[in-house]
């Protein structure tokens, strides 16, 4: 008898159940950095608290089709100037079906400018520095989204994001098409992104192109991010080009990082940018990180300059 409720308890145990298709993980993070403040003094030593949970859903609907939904949660710092608590922020919360037809993906999520091709420059563990520059849509509500099957390392995807706005006669605040081809140490993305003139807030009118490559041999990682922005805030001298070229080099646990930025903000303030980064992993799951960031351009009451910090990373 005891054997017998033995077996059925194990077959209990290891059984399917309702959240045998649903994963978490995240990460923490804690990183310190000492700037330099708008009239160029050290402001001294300040901390930036970085938290992320996602959880992933996915269930099986037979047929070669899959529905899944993804809810990407993540929290901020407590402000110790403001005495203000630490927020939780909602980045990513989509629904989708995938199958031999393609993906399709609806909800609250980044464009494929941003999380495509600009997002090839963010090959810095810095949370507070890094060189992805850019003027982009960036994560929106209620987008719809559609990727084409993987054609021998070739994909396209075209989406659009309905931005509630009172003055806003369109279907589409924000509609991106993206080409991607990923053969071997080669990755190349190219996306077009066109902002609806009505659409509410400081960067509208605009048509972003965007280009990225990636090239990977061995423990070496060379990357290269252009974007072209015209006619943001419907003015044609805000036609402007950002650049970025970065690389990293591993050794054993150890990994360096460095790039320059060349940063356009408009045709007449231009900044250039350089960083430089060392990793030492203990795990794959844990890092800490120490770099230094610098800016040509002078600090300003809205950009810090020039900014030395260090950090400590466990996902999981």
């Amino acid at each position: 008898m005891k054997k017998i409720l033995a077996v059925a308890i194990a077959a209990a145990l290891t059984a399917p159940v309702a959240f045998a298709d649903v994963t978490f993980s995240g990460f923490v993070e804690q990183e310190f950095s000492s700037r330099d403040t708008a009239a160029g003094y050290d402001q001294g030593l300040e901390g930036d608290s970085d938290v992320g949970v996602v959880v992933n859903a996915s269930e099986d609907l037979g047929n070669g089709m899959t529905a899944f939904a993804k809810i990407d949660l993540g929290m901020d710092d407590r402000n110790a100037d403001t005495a203000a608590s630490a927020s939780v922020q909602s980045n990513d919360q989509i629904v989708g079906l995938s199958g031999g037809f393609g993906t399709v993906v609806v909800g609250a999520m980044e464009d494929f400018t941003e999380g495509k091709v600009m997002a090839m420059a963010s090959i810095f563990e810095s949370d507070s520095q890094n060189l992805e520059g850019g003027n982009n849509h960036g994560r929106t509500d209620n987008g719809m989204a559609y990727v084409s099957p993987n054609f021998s390392g070739f994909q396209v995807g075209i989406a659009g994001y309905a931005v509630e706005s009172a003055t806003d006669g369109e279907n589409f605040d924000a509609v991106d098409m993206m080409a991607s081809y990923s053969n071997g140490p080669i990755t190349v993305r190219l996306a077009r992104e066109t902002t609806d003139t009505d659409t509410v807030g400081a960067t509208q009118g605009k048509t972003n192109t965007s280009l990225g490559a990636q090239y990977n041999s061995g423990a070496f990682s060379v990357v290269a991010v252009m974007q072209k922005s015209d006619n943001v805030n419907n003015t044609a001298a805000n036609d402007y080009t950002d650049w970025m070229l970065g690389g990293s080099y591993t050794f054993g646990n150890n990994k360096v990082v460095a790039g320059y930025e060349h940063d356009e903000t408009s045709t007449t303030n231009t900044d250039g940018n350089w960083q430089v980064e060392f990793q030492h992993m203990f795990s794959k799951r844990t890092k800490v990180y120490v770099g230094h960031h610098s800016a040509d351009a002078a600090p300003t009451a809205t950009k810090d300059g020039d900014a030395t910090y260090f950090g400590m990373k466990h996902t999981f």
